[in-house]
């Protein structure tokens, strides 16, 4: 498993080869346009845009880190295909089947109402398209959040759901750089957007042999 190109300077454990694999299976392209919910500074979406042409809508809580994702766009040389949008998941307020695909890495766990979000995610989105995913849930099922259950509850079809090779290594590394980096990530992201991964990093940390990351594909019937 290769780590992703610094260009991207994502927030995440993904990967150039979970990258890649989403390109594969996502199915979007020029004339589509896709969202990436809880897009942070847009790396990992910004990427997928580039690399497969699709119009792309960044959609994030903090306004620090929409504003920092809109400027990265114009290094990526996507910038009249991209747009981003400060607002809740829960309630997003776009219409009805109105994306071609919708994205989120390492989001999900942080979502208060999972089953709400998903929903709303399929309300969006158009028939036949897919819900990309990286998110964490606890080993046992029963003592945590079951992804692939809520899915189904929010009239989903799961096409894959498998954990991610190698991931607590690589989110372990990427914890202990947050936590060795915080005035950077200050300076870098404004104090609310830092204090996100600050405070992720301090609790998931010591949980990391409990839980493992899973990639998930979802498909909108």
């Amino acid at each position: 498993m290769e780590m992703i190109i610094p260009k991207v300077n994502h927030d995440s454990a993904v990967t150039m080869t979970d990258l890649r694999n989403i390109v594969k299976i996502f199915n979007v392209g020029p004339g589509k346009t896709f969202i990436d919910v809880g897009c942070g500074r847009g790396g990992p979406g910004l990427w997928i845009a580039r690399e497969t042409g699709a119009n792309y809508l960044g959609f994030d809580l903090s306004e620090t880190a929409v504003e920092v994702a809109t400027k990265r766009a114009i290094n990526f040389g996507i910038k009249d295909k991209v747009s981003f949008q400060v607002g809740n998941i829960h309630e997003t307020n776009f219409p009805n089947n109105y994306f071609d695909g919708a994205l989120s890495i390492d989001v999900l766990v942080f979502v208060p109402n999972r089953l709400k979000a998903l929903c709303e995610i399929a309300r969006i989105l158009r028939s036949d398209t897919l819900f990309v995913f990286t998110s964490f849930e606890k080993k046992n099922p029963h003592q945590g959040k079951d992804y692939s259950s809520l899915l189904q509850k929010a009239g989903f079809e799961v096409m894959v759901y498998e954990e991610t090779p190698d991931w607590s290594r690589r989110q372990s590394e990427v914890y202990k750089k947050v936590l060795e980096n915080k005035k950077i990530l200050i300076k870098d992201m404004g104090r609310e957007g830092a204090s996100l991964w600050i405070m992720e990093a301090m609790g998931y940390l010591p949980l990391l042999n409990d839980r493992r990351r899973i990639f998930a594909v979802a498909k909108k019937p």
